[in-house]
């Protein structure tokens, strides 16, 4: 049915005419609300033109309005309008619309709805309906209420709205959509659903093209490999690798990660942070806190930079360890990592002599490290392997390392932890204390039993100084020494193994010095009863002196190498007030 045809139906009376008159200016005060506030078209106005309707119903040549029932549709600058129902105002070149709305623009864009309020010299279009759709090749996007700005390319809905992608959901409270760049913008109580995350924010961009997710509130991430919280970041929902800042967090059930700044891929468990860094290790009571934190979680390590420290509590003690680096190695399945490679092997089968192959230097340590850790935190990403992490099976500190317990404190330049045996390794010219002991070597390595200090073996160049009852300096030498100790981490023994030499203070009952006893002997044992020696065994010919208290001068009171280091002892207090010591005093630490 063409136009002229509809000129020449029968015209309805005056009062038909006022009523839809009344229902048109309505309409204009309702479209008065533009939350979008439409761009205003200063060039030539183009009409809206009717392509067919069933039937013309009413036409007011005053106010030039007609209304169209059945099947209508208009076009519009290459936009078609459906419905059942409309009243066209050519005057104001606007149409209200009714029932079964339709907009198609392109070969791309659906919307569909209930109601259609559309302004064509703004081509500013408002939909209504139980459910709104707008579908694309992108996004199918379910609301109630939509503005559509064609000038802009732009939809906006201010009621709580859904939108489907493969196989995610995403609903907020409102939100914006350009149809042109496929670029999202969601406000209040924004979601996304996903098989394998669940993503809650308070607002939120969204890259339909590249899937990356943009958020400037706090953000949650909930997936099956943990956790992801940051106040302002980055995430791609489909490659779920993120870059987040504003005091970042990774958890799940095993550890948890925090900077100031975190990139994290949640398929690997892999990922790296940056300031006032925290990692903790929920079922080993550990916490490291420190500059930067890289996490392998496919290689079960994490490794802490710059002014560390860590606290491993239990039960009957808590470790303190300060150092310029820290790794804990954990021992995941399918790991091709080997941390024994890290640190040579410490044998104790033959205590007669130190083996030298146990000394270990420095710099070829750190070269076997770095022959083991991974070069970068971005690993394959075509490995879909989800990593499963065991207990930590080790720990190396390395660089100005200082280590507080209650039975022992100690300085070295790196050592590793075994906690699976209970064994710790000390290099490069330790010094560990342990009550009014003093003990030093070129390597130390200590067993813990039931986490007490049961044996401590000195390699190379060892020397022990044990303070007495009367404050003397009791001094043994030796090639090796095997110091052990009771269950409440108090020295027993001593035995001396090649180039024994010893100074002590020989007492009577009512600890009166009898005489400044000086031994040689290759091989000697020492037993302590209440910090005095009790009994001394040689074996071989020692060759010894005893001093007369008066005929003691200050020079025979030392060996050689002799000195007393007490005031570098590292405390408690000492290592908490380092860099980072309040961001460890503030961690929650979960014992498990």
């Amino acid at each position: 049915m063409n136009r002229k045809t509809f000129y020449s139906l029968k015209s309805r009376t005056n009062l038909f005419s006022v009523f839809w008159a009344l229902i048109f200016l309505n309409s204009l005060c309702v479209w008065g609300q533009k939350p979008l506030n439409p761009i205003k078209d200063n060039g030539p106005k183009s009409m809206i033109e009717l392509v067919r309707a069933d039937s013309l119903v009413g036409d007011n040549s005053l106010s030039r309005t007609q209304t169209f029932l059945g099947n209508v549709i208009f076009i519009h600058r290459g936009v078609k309008l459906g419905c059942q129902k409309a009243i066209h105002n050519q005057s104001s070149n606007f149409i209200e619309a009714y029932g079964k709305i339709v907009i198609n623009q392109g070969d791309t864009l659906t919307i569909v709805g209930d109601t259609l309020l559309y302004d064509g010299n703004l081509r500013f279009a408002k939909v209504y309906g139980k459910q709104v759709i707008l579908r694309d090749k992108k996004v199918t996007l379910r609301t109630t209420k939509m503005f559509y700005d064609l000038n802009r390319d732009q939809a906006y809905y201010p009621v709580p709205g859904v939108l489907n992608q493969d196989s995610s959901k995403l609903s907020s409270k409102e939100g914006y959509y350009n149809t042109k760049t496929k670029y999202f913008r969601y406000n209040g109580d924004v979601e996304i659903l996903n098989p394998s995350y669940t993503l809650c924010t308070d607002s939120l961009d969204y890259d339909t093209n590249t899937k990356q997710a943009i958020f400037k509130t706090f953000t949650t991430i909930k997936s099956k490999n943990g956790d992801i919280s940051a106040y302002k970041g980055r995430y791609n929902i489909k490659t779920k690798v993120s870059a987040f800042q504003g005091r970042a967090k990774v958890t799940n059930t095993e550890y948890s990660l925090e900077g100031d700044t975190l990139q994290f891929d949640n398929t690997k468990g892999s990922g790296n942070a940056d300031g006032n860094v925290v990692f903790v290790s929920f079922k080993d009571s550990l916490v490291v806190v420190g500059e930067k934190g890289l996490r392998f979680g496919d290689k079960g390590l994490t490794k802490i930079i710059g002014n560390t420290i860590s606290q491993r509590v239990s039960i009957k003690d808590t470790l303190l360890i300060a150092s310029d680096t820290l790794w804990v190695f954990e021992k995941p399945k399918n790991t091709q990592i080997d941390s024994s490679n890290i640190d040579k092997k410490i044998t104790k089968n033959d205590s007669t002599k130190a083996k030298s192959q146990v000394l270990v230097d420095k710099q070829a340590k750190l070269k076997e490290l770095q022959k083991t850790e991974p070069e970068s935190s971005q690993t394959d990403s075509t490995s879909n392997k989800t990593p499963t992490s065991k207990d930590i099976e080790k720990i190396i500190a390395d660089g100005k390392v200082e280590v507080y317990r209650t039975d022992f404190q100690s300085l070295s330049d790196s050592l590793v932890y075994n906690l699976k045996d209970s064994i710790i390794h000390f290099y490069t010219n330790p010094v560990i204390w342990n009550q009014e002991n003093q003990l030093e070597a070129d390597t130390i390595v200590i067993t813990l039993k039931n986490n007490r200090l049961k044996l401590m073996e000195l390699l190379q160049n060892s020397f022990v100084v044990q303070v007495d009852t009367i404050r003397n300096f009791n001094q043994i030498k030796g090639r090796k020494i095997d110091a052990v100790f009771d269950n409440q981490s108090v020295l027993q023994t001593i035995k001396v193994e090649g180039n024994g030499e010893s100074k002590y203070f020989a007492l009577d009952e009512k600890n009166k010095i009898i005489g400044l006893n000086t031994v040689q002997c290759s091989s000697m044992q020492f037993y302590f009863k209440t910090k005095k020696i009790k009994s001394i065994v040689f074996r071989g010919k020692p060759e010894s002196t005893l001093i007369p208290p008066k005929e003691i001068a200050t020079e025979d009171m030392k060996l050689d190498r002799f000195e007393w280091k007490t005031n570098k002892k590292p405390t408690k207090e000492s290592i908490y007030a380092k860099k980072f010591g309040n961001l460890l005093r503030n961690s929650k630490l979960v014992i498990m």
